[in-house]
C-alpha cells in the first residue's frame, strides 16, 4: 500500500466540506488534498489544516469551473456571468481552443491561472497541481497552468493526469451495470486530450501517477473501489508510478453554504449521497490498511 495516494478534491469550498476532509486525513484514510484557490473561506479552512500541513501533500486544485474569479471579472468576460462568477463550461473552453479565439481565450485562463496560483503561494513550498472537473486537461488550459506556474519560481513537485485506464473495469463484468454511460464518455475524453496533451506533460511523467477515480465517479464505494485496487496496483507497478486514487468525501447539508450556490450541477453534487458514501469507504479502507500514509509523495 505505500505506493498509493489516497487523495481529497475540494478542499476549502467551506469548511464544513473542508472538516469532513480533514477527519478523513486524521482517521489515517488520506494522503493529500487540493485546495480550491478561489474560495472564500480560504484562509479559515488553511487555519485549519495548518496543524496537519507537514504531513498532509497539498494541491492547487486550479479552478474554471466554481466560485468567483480572482482576476478583475473585466479581464475574464469570457470565463465568468455578471456576478464574476465562472459560467463556462469544460466543453466550451475546449470548442473556444480551436477556433481563432484561442490566443484571447489563453490569455484569459492564464490571468486567472496566475492569480489562484499566486494566492496559494504562502501556503505551499513546492507546486503540486491539478484542476476542479480536470479543465487542466484542455491543453490550452495545461499551457496556461503550467507557464503560470513556472513564472511563479516554485518547482512544479507533481501534476495529475487523470488519463485512467480501461482494462482494470473491462476485466470486471459483474460490475459493468454499475458504470454509469457519462463517467465512460468522461473517461474517453480524458484519455484522448491526454493524447493531445503528449508534449506538455513529458517533462512531468515521473511526477504523476496512474490514476482511478473518473469511471466509478459517484460510487466510489468500498465493494467496488477494493474489487478494483489490485488491478489498479499493477498497472502502477508496471509503469514505476504511484497510483491515486480520487475521492469526493466532502459532502454539504445545504447548498447556500457553497462558494456559488446558484451553480446547480455543483450544488447537486456537493449534497449527492454519494460524498457521504465515499467518505465511509475511505474510513473503513483506512482501518483495513493502516499504512496508507507512507505514500512517496506525503
Amino acid at each position: 500500500m505505500s505506493n498509493i495516494i489516497f487523495h481529497a478534491d475540494d478542499y476549502g469550498a467551506n469548511q464544513e466540506i473542508s472538516e469532513h476532509i480533514l477527519d478523513c486525513y486524521r482517521k489515517g484514510a488520506l494522503t493529500s488534498l487540493s485546495v480550491l484557490p478561489n474560495s472564500p473561506h480560504l484562509a479559515a479552512c488553511m487555519e485549519m489544516l495548518e496543524p496537519y500541513r507537514k504531513t498532509v501533500a497539498v494541491s492547487i486544485h486550479c479552478n474554471l469551473a466554481e466560485g468567483h474569479c480572482l482576476s478583475d471579472p473585466a479581464q475574464v468576460p469570457w470565463l465568468v456571468d455578471g456576478r464574476g462568477m465562472f459560467a463556462i463550461s469544460f466543453f466550451k473552453v475546449l470548442l473556444l481552443s480551436f477556433t481563432g479565439k484561442r490566443a484571447e481565450l489563453k490569455r484569459q485562463i492564464k490571468t486567472e491561472m496566475r492569480a489562484q496560483i499566486t494566492r496559494m503561494l504562502p501556503y505551499v513550498e513546492t507546486l503540486r497541481l491539478d484542476s476542479h472537473q480536470h479543465y487542466h486537461m484542455i491543453p490550452v488550459v495545461l499551457e496556461s497552468m503550467l507557464e503560470a506556474a513556472q513564472e511563479s519560481g516554485r518547482k512544479i513537485a507533481f501534476i495529475r493526469i487523470p488519463a485512467e485506464p480501461l482494462r482494470p473495469f473491462l476485466r470486471q463484468i459483474s460490475l459493468y451495470p454499475t458504470y454509469r454511460p457519462i463517467n465512460l464518455v468522461k473517461n474517453i475524453v480524458l484519455n484522448v486530450l491526454h493524447c493531445m496533451d503528449g508534449k506538455l506533460l513529458k517533462p512531468y511523467r515521473k511526477k504523476s501517477a496512474v490514476f482511478f477515480g473518473i469511471l466509478l465517479s459517484g460510487r466510489m464505494d468500498l465493494a467496488r473501489v477494493e474489487t478494483l485496487l489490485p488491478a489498479f496496483q499493477r498497472v502502477a507497478e508496471r509503469k514505476g508510478l504511484p497510483l491515486e486514487v480520487l475521492c469526493h468525501p466532502g459532502g454539504v447539508s445545504a447548498a447556500e453554504s457553497l462558494m456559488d450556490p446558484e451553480n446547480r450541477d455543483c450544488a447537486a453534487f456537493y449534497t449527492a449521497d454519494g460524498r457521504r458514501a465515499e467518505k465511509r469507504m475511505l474510513l473503513k479502507i483506512a482501518d483495513r490498511l493502516p499504512v496508507i500514509r507512507r505514500s512517496p509523495l506525503s
